[in-house]
C-alpha cells in the first residue's frame, strides 16, 4: 500500500468521527461495509397504505434484497400525501437504499413546487422513516444506533390528549382523563385545549377553568404542559400565560397564537416566564430557522412523520443544539411515528426530559397491524433493541384493510 493511498483511507476514516450519525452511518454501510464484488442495494418499490377512517399512513419501501423497512406518513389530507408518496416513490426507484441524505433532498428539490408544506414534508417523511428501518433491518442494527444513539435506554413520555371540537369535554371530564393517565403512572401530562385559529379569544375562555380542575386532579407534583393550538392573540395569550403559570405552575405554554404569526409569538415568548413552545407546524429546517431566530421559542416540537422525516429531524435538532434549545417531538399516533420519533429522541443530545405519547391510544385500532407494540410503563418507553424502528408490521392485516 502506499503512502497516498493509506492517506486516502485513513483520512475517510477519520472523517466519519466528525460527521452526524446518520451521514457517519450511510458512509460506513456504503464505502465500507460494502465491497465492489457486492451487490448495490437498490430501492424496488414504494407503497402507501391508508387505513381505516384516515387513522394512520403507513408506507413500504421494499428493497431489490427483498426486505422491506416500514414508516409513517402525515395522514391529515391523505389522499393528496398518498399521490405524492406515488410521485415521490416513482422518482427514487432503482435507487440505492443507504443514500438517505442525497434522497432526502433529492426527493424534495424535486417538488419543492408544491410549497414548504405538509404535503410535501409529510410524504417525505413516510419515505425517509421507511427507509432508516430498511436500513436498520439490512445491517441489523436499531436505527438509534445508526444515527450515533443512544444517550439513554427509555424515553421519559407524557399522556397527551385534546379537548375536543365537535363536543368539547367539560372541565370535569378532562380532570378524570388526567386522572386516569397519573394512575397509569404519568408523571407529565399535555392538555390540548384545541381552540384553534377559528375561534381565536373564546369568551367565555374555558382554559382557566379546564386547567384549574386538571390540576386539582392530578395534584401539585405532575407536570402539566398546556396547548392552546392556536387560539390566542398575542395579547390574550400574555394575559392567559401568566394566569395559569401563577396559579397552575403550567410548565410550558405550547402554540398561543396563530403558527404565521412569528412577532407576535415572539411577544409571548418574551413577556411570560413560562416557556413557549412551536414547531407542530413548521415542516422543514428553513422554517424551524425562522421559528427560532423570528418567532423567540424556548422549545421546539417537531413531529417526524410531518416535517421531513429522521433525516430533516437530526438536521433540525442539531439547528436547535446551536441556540441551546430542547427538542420535544410533536407525537400524536401511536405506533411507527412513535417508534420514529423514539429512536430520534434518543439520538440527541438536546432531547427534552419528556416526549409526547398519546397514550395508547386504542381507539384509533392500530395495534392490530403490529406483531407486538411499544413497552410503556411508569411514564416509561423503553424503545425496542430490534433491527430497524422494531415494530414488526402485520403485513397481510395492512394488505386487506387499506382503503386505497
Amino acid at each position: 500500500m502506499t503512502r497516498k493511498e493509506f492517506l486516502k483511507i485513513s483520512g475517510g476514516l477519520g472523517a466519519l468521527g466528525f460527521m452526524p450519525g446518520s451521514l457517519r452511518s450511510e458512509l460506513t454501510a456504503r464505502q465500507i461495509g460494502m465491497t465492489e464484488s457486492q451487490p448495490k442495494v437498490t430501492i424496488r418499490s414504494v407503497e402507501p397504505f391508508l387505513m381505516p377512517d384516515n387513522t394512520a399512513l403507513f408506507v413500504r419501501v421494499t428493497s431489490s434484497e427483498g426486505v422491506s423497512g416500514w414508516g409513517e406518513a402525515n395522514r391529515k389530507q391523505a389522499r393528496i400525501v398518498l399521490g405524492m408518496i406515488h410521485q415521490l416513490g416513482g422518482r427514487i426507484k432503482g435507487k440505492s437504499v443507504w443514500d438517505t441524505e442525497y434522497l432526502w433532498n433529492y426527493m424534495y428539490f424535486k417538488e419543492v413546487d408544491a410549497g414548504q408544506n405538509g404535503f410535501l414534508g409529510g410524504a417525505i417523511a413516510g419515505i425517509d422513516n421507511a427507509l432508516w428501518d430498511l436500513k436498520g433491518k439490512l445491517l441489523k442494527q436499531p436505527v438509534y444506533s445508526l444515527l450515533g444513539g443512544p444517550y439513554q435506554d427509555r424515553v421519559r413520555v407524557y399522556a397527551s390528549y385534546g379537548r375536543g371540537t365537535n363536543r368539547p369535554k367539560s372541565a370535569v371530564e378532562m380532570a378524570g382523563i388526567a386522572a386516569a393517565f397519573v394512575e397509569k403512572g404519568y408523571r407529565a401530562i399535555k392538555v390540548r385545549m384545541q381552540i384553534r385559529q377559528l375561534n381565536k379569544d373564546p369568551n367565555p375562555d374555558p382554559s382557566p377553568e379546564v386547567i384549574r380542575e386538571v390540576r386539582k386532579a392530578v395534584g401539585d407534583d405532575v407536570t402539566l404542559f398546556f396547548d392552546a393550538n392556536n387560539g390566542y392573540s398575542p395579547f390574550r395569550a400574555i394575559q392567559v400565560g401568566k394566569e395559569l403559570y401563577e396559579k397552575y405552575n403550567i410548565a410550558s405554554f405550547e402554540e398561543p397564537v396563530a403558527e404565521h404569526n412569528y412577532r407576535g409569538l415572539a411577544q409571548v415568548a418574551e413577556a411570560l416566564e413560562v416557556p413557549v413552545t412551536a414547531g407542530e407546524h413548521e415542516f422543514n429546517r428553513w422554517q424551524f430557522r425562522d421559528l427560532i431566530l423570528q418567532g423567540k421559542v424556548d422549545m421546539i416540537n417537531p413531529d417526524v412523520f410531518k416535517s421531513g422525516g429522521i433525516t430533516e429531524a437530526m438536521k433540525i435538532a442539531t439547528l436547535a443544539s446551536a441556540f441551546d434549545i430542547p427538542v420535544m417531538c410533536h407525537n400524536t399516533r401511536p405506533t411507527l411515528s412513535t417508534a420514529a420519533a423514539l429512536h430520534f429522541s434518543m439520538s440527541i443530545h438536546n432531547a427534552a426530559e419528556f416526549q409526547e405519547y398519546g397514550g395508547e391510544m386504542r381507539e384509533t385500532g392500530l395495534q392490530k397491524y403490529f406483531r407486538e407494540n411499544l413497552d410503556y410503563k411508569d411514564g416509561f418507553i423503553t424503545v425496542p433493541r430490534r433491527p430497524g424502528l422494531g415494530l414488526e408490521p402485520d403485513e397481510a392485516q395492512i394488505e386487506k384493510d387499506k382503503i386505497n
